[in-house]
Order: structure tokens, then C-alpha cells, then sequence
């Protein structure tokens, strides 16, 4: 099992008065800081087994599968964004994968939030726009003097592997559940060295067995409010031998998450994977 807990952001900000058992009221300064009406640039699809990837025809080399499927109401997952969203994205996470770090410029949060808004229906007490989707359900704040609701972290994301690699040689899937603390936009990458082969059978010969590291395709995820998502990643044919025949394997991977107040972490972990 795998949790990964981004760290707290330095900023604090007020958004808004909160009484017992009422909603969170939208600030004028509240407006500003979610950039006033952005564009819906990308979409959020939250339907079940939905083909998000493409095929594994179209597979880059060195990716070792695409997304295929997501399942969950809180949410669903990001399509459709800009290319320069998606480039600053997959290098932004190669970063935090190599133990570098980094955060999002301005322009691709606005553009995430733009996109996680424009998908969402507008409640009073949210900072919700359109007419589609969930509402957005604020959390992870805190009452501070006078009332004010104060919130000075970025969302924590929690990834778990739940897939077993003898599961993954059967069917070609790993399925990864997500979960974050907060709303917000969650994009998460990895990558998975497979382990040693598993001995063969008595009078058999040993198969090939490659080690090569396989890169799981960054995923970005847009949460209505707080909860969890499940992730389907089609293998391609050659990850899945090589993680079919490990005895163990561990995966590196690394978050990036914004709330809608702009508070972003990124954060890495490491992960075995138990056959």
C-alpha cells in the first residue's frame, strides 16, 4: 500500500465567514483569487471503463500503458486541456519523480481550476460555475479568529497500488486508488521496476524476464469535493510479462495537487508491490 501526504503550503488565506452548521460564503477576494471567470478549456469525464488513452497502438515508447477506465462520483478525470498544460505537467512530475520537486506556473492552474469550475455546478456558498457536473463541496479549512475560515494547506492526496502482480499478469490492469482530502485538481505519474522472476516450475524452462522500468502515464484528476477515484491503467503486453513474472516489484510516484484556492504541493514516494 502506498500514501503519499504533500506538505503544507506557506500561504495563508481567508476565504470567506463560517458559522456553526452554515456554508462557507464567497468573498469579493475570493473571486480574484480563483481568477474571476475562466474558460472551461478541457472537460472532466467521470463515466466508468470510459477510453481515455487511445489504444496501446499508440502507446509513446518508454510508456508502459494508458489510462483506460475511472470509477468514483467525487469526481472524474481531466481531458481535453491545452498541450502546453499536459507538457508542463508530464515535466513537472518527471521532477518530482527524480527527487527534484516542483510546482505549477500560474497560467496551468488557472487553466486546471478553469476546467475543474466549468465542469461543476453552481451552490450557494461554492465557488462553482455552469451548469453540469457536481457541485463543488469545500473542506480542509479551518475556523480561525472571528469566524474567518483559513486555509493554508494544499490538498494530501493518498495513492494506493491495488493491484497484485500476479493480478496484473492475468488480466494486463493495475488499478490505482487515488484519494484526496479536499476539491482540487490531483495529477499523479509513476514508474515500476520489476523484481526478480519468479523460479520456474520443475522441468520447465525459465522464461525471459526483462527488468526494465515501465512509466505509468500521468493521470489528472479533477475532485468535486473529497474522496477517492480508481484508476484503471491498461499494461502494455510486454510490462505485463515482465510484472506477471516478478516475485515483487516498486513503484515510484509522484503527486502534484492544487485546491481551489491555489495552495499546491508535490510530493514522491516509494512502493513495493507484493505478488
Amino acid at each position: 500500500m502506498l500514501a503519499i501526504r504533500s506538505r503544507r503550503a506557506a500561504a495563508l488565506l481567508s476565504i470567506g465567514a463560517l458559522s456553526a452548521g452554515t456554508a462557507v460564503a464567497a468573498a469579493p477576494a475570493q473571486a480574484q483569487l480563483l481568477g474571476g471567470a475562466l474558460p472551461n478549456i478541457g472537460t472532466i469525464i467521470t463515466g466508468t471503463g470510459e477510453t481515455l488513452g487511445g489504444t496501446l497502438d499508440s502507446v509513446v515508447p518508454g510508456v508502459g500503458g494508458v489510462v483506460t477506465g475511472v470509477t468514483g462520483s467525487v469526481g472524474g478525470v481531466v481531458t481535453g486541456v491545452q498541450d502546453t498544460v499536459t507538457g508542463t505537467l508530464d515535466q513537472t512530475l518527471g521532477s518530482v519523480l527524480s527527487g527534484g520537486g516542483g510546482l505549477l506556473p500560474t497560467d496551468v492552474l488557472n487553466t486546471l481550476l478553469g476546467t475543474l469550475l466549468g465542469n461543476s455546478t453552481a451552490a450557494p456558498g461554492t465557488p462553482g460555475t455552469g451548469n453540469s457536473g457536481g457541485v463543488i463541496v469545500l473542506s480542509g479549512g479551518s475556523v480561525g479568529p472571528g469566524g474567518i475560515v483559513l486555509d493554508a494547506s494544499a490538498p494530501r492526496p493518498t495513492v494506493k497500488v491495488l493491484s497484485k502482480l500476479k493480478q496484473i499478469g492475468s488480466s494486463g490492469k493495475m488499478r490505482l486508488e487515488i484519494r484526496t482530502n479536499e476539491p482540487g485538481i490531483v495529477a499523479v505519474a509513476g514508474k515500476v521496476r520489476p523484481g526478480a522472476a519468479v523460479k520456474a516450475k520443475r522441468g520447465t524452462q525459465a522464461a525471459k524476464h526483462s527488468r526494465k522500468l515501465i512509466k505509468i502515464p500521468q493521470i489528472t484528476l479533477g475532485y468535486r469535493k473529497a474522496g477517492k477515484l480508481v484508476v484503471t491503467v491498461r499494461l502494455s503486453r510486454a510490462a505485463q510479462r515482465a510484472l506477471g513474472r516478478s516475485k515483487n516489484a516498486k513503484m515510484s510516484v509522484g503527486t502534484l495537487a492544487v485546491d481551489v484556492f491555489k495552495n499546491q504541493d508535490s510530493d514522491s514516494a516509494k512502493v513495493n508491490i507484493k505478488r
